[in-house]
């Protein structure tokens, strides 16, 4: 009976030093990394870039590289963008168990943004859904850009005529 104590005690301390070390690890904030310049042979657009947590003032309008439609995704040019409580939490990093997912320390996507609506201005290959020059909107990461790529089996609609693109960009969160 006094080994089992001994093998539970020693198994709650375990699990409290590993819950602790845990909460300073996600509670740790990395200095910001400086701005990159975009390769100067690949085409670039502007997106808004976070390099480290925290306020307004980690943001950051950069020049990156434009995506490429692969297969099964769209490119959209994005004509509005929505911003949400889902973008402040990952700005700031906090709680900070959504570092879990998005980076310790610092963020492991730089690029701000979920909701848009654009046009759809190339489709890679097996994209069935979608055509060049449709009106969609939808929710994918680093939506405050100049373009976005989004798989056409992700949170991608097309837009009914009668919504604006403002309208649009502020539906999918």
């Amino acid at each position: 009976m006094n080994r089992w104590r001994t093998w539970v005690a020693g198994l709650l301390v375990l699990g409290l030093v590993s819950v602790a070390a845990l909460a300073v690890a996600l509670q740790y904030d990395s200095a910001c990394a400086p701005v990159s310049d975009a390769r100067e042979d690949a085409p670039t657009m502007k997106a808004l870039l976070h390099r480290c947590y925290g306020g307004p003032g980690v943001l950051t309008i950069e020049h990156v590289p434009k995506p490429d439609v692969t297969d099964g995704t769209v490119l959209v040019k994005v004509h509005a963008a929505a911003v949400n409580p889902l973008d402040w939490h990952y700005m700031r990093g906090k709680p900070y168990v959504m570092r879990l997912d998005s980076g310790f320390g610092s963020p492991t996507d730089l690029r701000m943004g979920v909701d848009f609506a654009g046009t759809v201005e190339a489709i890679g290959s097996g994209v069935t859904r979608f055509k060049v020059g449709d009106r969609v909107f939808g929710a994918g990461n680093g939506a405050l850009a100049e373009y976005v790529v989004i798989r056409q089996s992700s949170a991608i609609a097309g837009i009914p005529a009668q919504v604006s693109f403002a309208e649009a960009a502020a539906v999918p969160v």
